[in-house]
Formats: structure tokens, sequence, C-alpha cells
């Protein structure tokens, strides 16, 4: 029976720790929505009476505004760039203002070209409708805080060039601003779209000041696309080379007391394995001023190996000392609290 202990301690604990893990992930997973691209649309006769609706309402400075998704492409997370291609348009009433020169504040535009400029009636009243096909990179603040499982939210800002909020202000619907089916970001899940208007204040003249033209604010739409990296393949890679880092580290404590030189470079290979892991991990994403999930789980798992590895010099040092059932009891004690002391451990972690 002693010689079936030792094995079967081994499995026993490493399988426990890798279902500490899996709890983990699924406690992570509930904080997450589940991937979906559009909401289903309205039957189409029902959507043109609400948007006739919604004209006839539309105030005189207001301009209707909206986007359709094409498609995304040459997301650089380090940068914080992608290239957006989208439809873009633009529906009003007032002969007295012009929205067309609007630009895209956060992005560069890579093409543009006018679709089409036409002029609709509704109960009299006259509407300019212009469609733009565009094609701009942008550039946007990423949040690496949850790295690896980690959301982003890739934004298009549109204001006026000259227009501020005292001349015209943009209104949307978020029924027609959305994406098309076929829209995808190789490597990421699209999991929702929304779009909004807010107001941007500028702190400066901008070098002049002219009477009837102190406004320093303007209308912005902002159409944002939120993703997120795909959730089983990120928690698999994540947390099972920790699983087997911390079995390895344990299974030095299944080592008699007297292979010291085997039970110590087990540890030690095991920070060097945690340290080669951590990098590879930070070298996916920018350097940031903040710890990510990454950093902190990792921390945490540097702390668990020098707890063991300091420990295995504690009880060699009692052993010299001839004091070897005060080290095997605290052998004993440690077989028992390890795991367990790094399945609450790392659990905080994700907890933040």
């Amino acid at each position: 029976m002693k010689k079936l202990t030792k094995p079967f301690c081994v499995l026993a604990i490493s399988v426990f720790l890798f279902l500490a893990f899996a709890v983990l992930t699924i406690k992570v997973h509930d904080a997450f929505p589940a991937p979906s691209h559009n909401p289903a649309g309205n039957v189409y006769s029902e959507t043109m009476t609400k948007e006739r609706e919604f004209l006839k309402k539309l105030g005189t400075n207001e301009v209707k505004i909206g986007t359709y998704i094409l498609n995304y492409k040459n997301l650089n997370v380090n940068n914080g760039t992608c290239t957006a291609d989208f439809y873009l348009w633009l529906i009003w009433s007032n002969p007295g203002i012009d929205p067309r020169n609007f630009e895209i504040m956060n992005a560069s535009i890579e093409f543009k070209d006018m679709v089409s400029n036409e002029t609709i009636e509704i109960e009299g009243r006259k509407y300019s409708w212009v469609n733009y096909r565009v094609i701009a990179t942008t550039s946007n603040d990423f949040n690496f805080r949850r790295y690896p499982l980690d959301q982003q939210s890739i934004n298009i800002e549109i204001e006026d060039k000259q227009l501020d909020i005292s001349k015209m202000t943009y209104v949307a619907t978020p029924r027609e601003s959305t994406m098309d089916s076929r829209t995808k970001i190789q490597g990421w899940e699209i999991i929702g779209s929304d779009c909004g208007i807010t107001e941007h204040k500028y702190s400066t003249n901008f070098g002049y000041t002219t009477a009837g033209n102190n406004s320093d604010t303007y209308s912005r739409y902002v159409f944002a696309t939120n993703i997120a990296r795909p959730y089983f393949s990120s928690v698999l890679k994540m947390t099972l080379p920790l699983a087997v880092i911390l079995s390895l580290s344990f299974i030095s404590l299944l080592l008699s007391l007297d292979k010291y030189s085997q039970r110590i470079s087990l540890g030690v290979s095991t920070v060097y394995t945690s340290v080669a892991f951590h990098i590879s991990l930070s070298s996916a994403i920018p350097q940031v001023s903040y710890m990510t999930l990454a950093d902190r789980l990792m921390i945490s798992i540097y702390f668990m190996l020098s707890l063991n590895i300091i420990s295995i010099v504690a009880m060699t040092a009692l052993v010299d000392r001839e004091k070897i059932e005060t080290a095997q009891k605290i052998n004993k004690a440690l077989i028992i609290i390890f795991p367990i002391i790094c399945a609450l451990v790392i659990f905080l972690q994700f907890g933040k």
C-alpha cells in the first residue's frame, strides 16, 4: 500500500488543482455575455413606418446619422489601431446647414466615396439624404486590466468640422446602426455593438474668437463595437500551464526528506518555468502602467513557489539538526495545506 500512496497522491492533487482552475473559469465566464452579433430586426414595413415618424419629428438643426459596419481588419492590439469599413448616412431638412463636412475624430480616413445624394419628401417636408462608403483606421484606448480575459471596444467617433452644437446636433436610432452578419475580427469574438450621441467640449478657441461664434462644444456620434478574446481557448492557455507548474511544485513535497537536491532542483525549475511563461503572456500586449490579471496571477504563483522552496530549505535545516520528526510533520501538513492555499490565492485574483 505504501508504494501506491505517493503516485495516488500526485494524481489526486493534480486533479484537484485542475478542477479548482475549472471552477474559477466558470466563475469568470459568468461575467461575460454570450457572443452575439446583431439583434433581430423588425419587419421592413414596420421599420419604414417608424422611420417616417422619426423623420417627421426631426428638429430644424438636427441631423440623423447612422452607420453600417461591413468589416474590420488589421487590428493591432499593441498600438490600439483597427481599420473599419462601413457605410455612413446623414439625413436633414434644414437647407441652411450642410453636415457633409464631417470628420472622424479618432481615425484617419483612407477612403471616402459618396454612394448616394438624394432628396426625399414626407408630408410636404423635404429632406436631404447622403450615404458614404468609408474606410478609416481608428485609434482606440484599450484597457488590459483583465488580460488575457479582456474585453475591448473599437469606436468610430464622428463630428462636424465647422458646425458646433448651437448650429447642429446629431440624432441616431440604434436599431439602424448595426453590423453586417459577416463582420468578423480575426482572433476575437464580437459580443455586441451600440451607438449614441455625446457632446465634446474643447478647451480652446482654436486661435480666434468672433462674435456669434464662441461655442466650443460639438455634437459627436459614437459607434462602439465590443469584442472579447475567444473565452475557452484563452482560459485553457492560461490555466493549464499554471496547473502544471503548481502540480510539479507540489510533487517536490512528496519526495523523501533526504532527497534535498532533487526537491530544491524541482522547486527552482518551476520558478524558471513560471518566469518564462509570464514573459510569454506579457509579450502579447503593450507595456502598461497597471497590473493585468495575468500579472496578478503570476505574482500569486511566484508567492506559492517561493513558499514551497522556503519550506524545503526549512525542513532540510531541521533534518540537519536531527529534528526529523518535526520536519516530517511540517511536510505532511504542507501536502494538505499547499493546494488549498494555491486555490484560494488564485481565486482571489479572479475576484478583483
